[in-house]
């Protein structure tokens, strides 16, 4: 874009001096245009970054939620593939469920003899015969066996993984026969949730003043050169990574004190881009139109497109912001 800005100056300059002759060519002149090339390109730069704020710094982000094994035991099925669609419910992989179905009949088979030791026991003491502190006891091992079959059939019920919610599954790596554990930080495969994905603009904060929920924005994709969409700003998220605090034990040094971090703003695409079949992880320049100083809108809309043309190159020729 700063090239662009160049080459109109110089063509104005040519045209001036030199086609036209209009002035002549001296010292004073020379200053003068170097002067009032400075002076516009700065004050073009500090109004437009407050007022009509751009970022290359744009990306949309899906919601996963990591898939890990809640039973041990030999995988018996995987009848998903990566990237096909499922509903909530559908199975994505099943573990063998011998020995958790022979735990829950044991504990059932307990529980019945528990159950018939404590009627026993009621009728003992109802015709004052029995122990209380025996009845006591019959009574605990009921609860206890009955906690444990919750626990059993919880286990055998999670032989049988099943979709969170309605997406799709990446990286599955596990295959019939291989040894799973319930090990909160093995990964077996990853969901992937069919909403969003979610579009997240990262401004400066000189821009963040003049931002509010309802401006209009515009993005262009970098998969998608020349094209730019229409999008609408959903929330600015009032809080920064860097400011975050969380116990951990010690003592923050607050070494991030002296960072100019980024503000993220959530944006909502108003055109349909469905046909595009962009990747979650897409990188984009986005812009706001705050409403203040509208009349550098247009610039700020030619900017945009120039930078979105410019993505037909497979490297960056701009000075981004």
């Amino acid at each position: 874009m700063v090239e662009m800005l160049f080459g109109l100056y110089g063509l104005t300059w040519w045209l001036i001096f030199k086609k036209f002759k209009l002035l002549p060519i001296n010292l004073w002149t020379s200053v003068t245009s170097v002067f009032i090339l400075l002076v516009v390109l700065f004050m073009g730069f500090v109004f437009l970054g407050r007022y009509q704020p751009m970022t290359h710094r744009a990306q949309t982000y899906a919601i996963t939620t990591p898939i890990v094994a809640e039973a041990q035991g030999k995988v018996v099925e995987v009848p998903v593939q990566g990237g096909e669609m499922l509903s909530k419910g559908d199975v994505l992989f099943k573990i063998d469920p011998t020995q958790h179905q022979a735990r829950v009949d044991s504990v059932a088979a307990q529980l019945e003899l528990a159950n018939a030791r404590l009627g026993q026991e009621t009728e003992l003491t109802k015709r004052g015969a029995g122990n209380r502190a025996n009845l006591d006891r019959a009574r605990s091992d009921v609860d206890r066996l009955e906690a444990d079959l919750r626990i059993a059939q919880y286990t055998l019920d999670a032989t049988t993984v099943t979709a969170p919610a309605d997406g799709f599954v990446t990286q599955v790596v596990i295959r019939p026969g291989q040894f799973v554990s319930p090990m909160a930080f093995v990964k077996v495969m990853v969901f992937v949730h069919a909403e969003g994905p979610y579009l997240v603009a990262d401004f400066e904060q000189v821009a963040i003043e003049h931002i509010d929920a309802g401006d209009e924005a515009e993005v262009a994709f970098v998969a998608t050169p020349g094209r730019v969409y229409k999008a609408t700003v959903q929330a600015v998220q009032p809080i920064l990574a860097d400011a975050s605090l969380s116990a951990r034990g010690s003592l923050e040094s607050f070494n991030k004190a002296g960072r100019r971090g980024r503000v993220p703003v959530l944006l909502t695409l108003e055109d349909d881009v469905s046909d595009l079949k962009l990747p979650a992880g897409s990188s984009a320049i986005a812009t706001v139109y705050t409403g203040e100083k509208h009349h550098l809108n247009l610039l700020r809309k030619m900017i945009l497109r120039i930078k979105s043309w410019e993505n037909w190159v497979p490297f960056s020729i701009g000075v981004g912001h």
